[in-house]
């Protein structure tokens, strides 16, 4: 009985940790990682630089944007380098190239995007200047092994008031300052524990 649901927990691990390796794709990622590149390990090498944003935005203006990933680990060339997830509230991005692509209502690199680690855009600002536009940027770095081992993603997140706007500029964050990611982390490991204390617990 206690082989059984040793079991029974391995392979739900095993299903959870499969679950987040879907998540890695070098052909672009979808709303399964807006809250990050699950499926990696953050780090705190790696770096995400989105260039070209004002400090205050006029209406209806574009701005050519362009995002880095910045990492100590090594590209290799004719392999994946990178990857990242974008979300932006307000404005209208667009691309004239085939390393980036719109997936789930965000902004994420093709195949051939994965073969780098910078990405240009153009973002025109909303038809009002009285709002703010919040970038959320996950930033993957990897070392082209095909597997989450040895890479190494970070976040930025920023917020762009237009010249009218008089709110809040602080990026939104969960619940007493908990974010969605790591509620999720949390939540998976609490329920690990859960799971090998059932299996050894009972006869």
């Amino acid at each position: 009985m206690v082989r059984r649901r040793t079991l029974v927990v391995a392979v739900l691990v095993l299903a959870l940790w499969s679950g987040q390796l879907a998540v890695a794709s070098p052909n672009g990622l979808g709303s399964e990682a807006n809250e990050g590149c699950l499926c990696h390990t953050p780090d705190a090498v790696t770096q995400v630089r989105l260039s070209g944003l004002p400090e205050t935005y006029e209406a209806n203006t574009t701005h050519r944007l362009t995002l880095e990933v910045i990492s100590a680990i090594e590209a290799i060339d004719n392999r994946s380098q990178g990857g990242f997830r974008m979300l932006v509230s307000g404005g209208h991005l667009s691309y004239d190239n085939a390393s980036v692509q719109v997936l789930d209502n965000g902004w994420t690199q093709t195949y051939n995007g994965s073969f780098q680690r910078t990405w240009t855009f153009a973002w025109t600002s909303p038809p009002s200047n009285d709002s703010a536009t919040t970038f959320t940027v996950h930033g993957n770095a990897v070392n082209g092994n095909n597997a989450p081992t040895g890479d190494g993603w970070a976040t930025l997140e920023t917020v762009v008031p237009g010249v009218m706007y008089e709110g809040d500029l602080s990026p939104d964050e969960g619940i007493d300052g908990v974010s969605q990611t790591d509620r999720i982390v949390l939540a998976v490991g609490l329920l690990l524990i859960v799971g090998l204390l059932w299996s050894v617990a009972r006869p």
